[in-house]
């Protein structure tokens, strides 16, 4: 593995040599202010451009940077020398950093890169460790201890300078809120997966680090239906209040996907109305308009509106969309149904309108009044999703076009859970939280 270090020059060329001896790079990428003045003669400066003073008396003359330490042919000034217009300019130093670490990082995959910031300007040297930091590269400062704030003297030693908790810093405040506003648990997750694996960490950060990962990690299986493993990965972090009450929810949500989903593993759920997975599924579909992902959202919101139909035949009447028995219905309905029996199958199978159809001619039934009182604005809302690409058609899903569909789905559902389960029972679904105050 190729080692390349990026280390920028100033006045003085020693602590550059000892940087260079100490790290022992195949590469040296040097930034320089440019100009008559600029520190760029020390490096590729003809006869004796590097001077060793005591005060303002020149003791002694040197080669250029490059000759003292061998470089050699390994040296190309075309592609190892970065010149620096306005050294002063933090912004230029920062870009022309950003731009060979850029460059370095794709031509050379596998090189391990270093970065020195002990010379040249205090914009230089800020430039490059903010690239550095940026950009995930190991961070040098070449030092020892100072007996005036002018510079540093001679006997210097090159060693590691401690990023980590500046880098886990920013992450926490800077990076991770703009993930979580958008419910991009993945990139949070592999923000936070990258300090734990890369960096040593004081204890405390490490711990809160961890403890956002689980929550992450719990909220992205929980934003993937994975309900089992969100609840092993958030069950251990309760005694955070926010975290407690997702928890709560979801333990019920658990359980009311069990009462459907005879596969699922509803052990150690919580017992509520029953519609929690329809209320886990408004949310999903909230958060994934959020991400101005429209298409997802209004099929998050359309499944939302079988599956209330769905739980409702079954759980209040023992009825299964996918293969009614009409034993289950009353007899001046049986002779209808049976003429929907599939042929090849054998069986009775309701599609999502016709099993609010049924819910409408079942006697008293609340969900079915509901329903009659908005079919026709479901039935148009419902063309937005049968003329999309993920339906039926090729229309892409619009902000618009969501906000209608979300609309009437969302208040019929809300009204139809509403009429159906006790007042007592009757609680918001929380959302996926926005931010992580732990």
């Amino acid at each position: 593995m190729a080692k390349i270090l990026l280390i920028t020059v100033g006045g003085s060329h020693q602590p550059i040599i000892t940087a260079i001896r100490e790290l022992q790079p195949d590469r040296v990428v040097f930034l320089c202010s440019d100009g008559s003045k600029g520190s760029k003669s020390q490096v590729v400066g003809e006869g004796t451009p590097c001077e060793v003073r005591r005060g303002t008396e020149i003791i002694e003359k040197l080669a250029n940077i490059p000759t003292q330490v061998g470089l050699g042919d390994r040296f190309r000034p075309d592609r190892d020398l970065i010149l620096i217009q306005e050294p002063d300019d933090l912004s230029e130093c920062y870009l022309q950093a950003t731009s060979c670490i850029q460059n370095i990082q794709q031509d050379s995959l596998n090189a391990q890169m270093m970065a020195d910031y002990t010379g040249g300007t205090k914009s230089m040297s800020v430039g490059l460790a903010m690239a550095a930091v940026d950009y995930q590269v190991t961070l040098y400062v070449t030092t020892t201890v100072r007996t005036n704030i002018i510079k540093v003297d001679r006997g210097e030693l090159t060693g590691q300078a401690s990023v980590a908790p500046v880098v886990a810093q920013r992450t926490i405040e800077q990076f991770l809120p703009i993930f979580l506003q958008q419910y991009n648990y993945p990139a949070a997750i592999a923000q936070l997966k990258r300090l734990l694996s890369s960096m040593a960490l004081p204890p405390e950060t490490r711990r809160k680090i961890q403890t956002l990962y689980a929550c992450c990690s719990g909220l992205d299986a929980w934003d993937t239906f994975e309900h089992r493993e969100a609840l092993e990965l958030l069950e251990t972090q309760m005694r955070h209040t926010e975290i407690r009450q997702l928890v709560v929810f979801l333990k019920r949500v658990i359980n009311s996907r069990g009462q459907i989903d005879e596969k699922f593993d509803s052990g150690n759920a919580t017992e509520g109305h029953g519609y929690e997975i329809v209320q886990d599924l408004l949310n999903n579909a909230e958060r994934r308009a959020a991400q101005v992902r429209y298409d997802d959202a209004v099929g998050r919101l359309y499944r939302a509106l079988e599956l209330l139909a769905q739980i409702r035949l079954k759980k209040t009447y023992g009825i299964r969309t996918g293969d009614v028995d009409l034993k289950q219905l009353p007899e001046s309905l049986r002779n209808e149904y049976e003429q929907k029996r599939s042929p090849v199958r054998g069986v009775i199978q309701l599609a999502l309108r016709s099993s609010y159809e049924l819910l409408s001619k079942l006697p008293d039934d609340p969900v079915g009044k509901v329903y009659q009182e908005n079919a026709n604005k479901i039935i148009n809302a419902l063309e937005v999703r049968n003329n999309s690409l993920f339906a039926h058609g090729f229309q892409p899903i619009n902000s618009s076009d969501y906000q209608k569909v979300s609309e009437v789905f969302v208040n019929f559902i809300q009204s139809a859970i509403t009429a159906v389960i006790p007042q007592r029972l009757q609680a918001q679904s929380p959302q996926s939280p926005s931010s992580l105050e732990l």
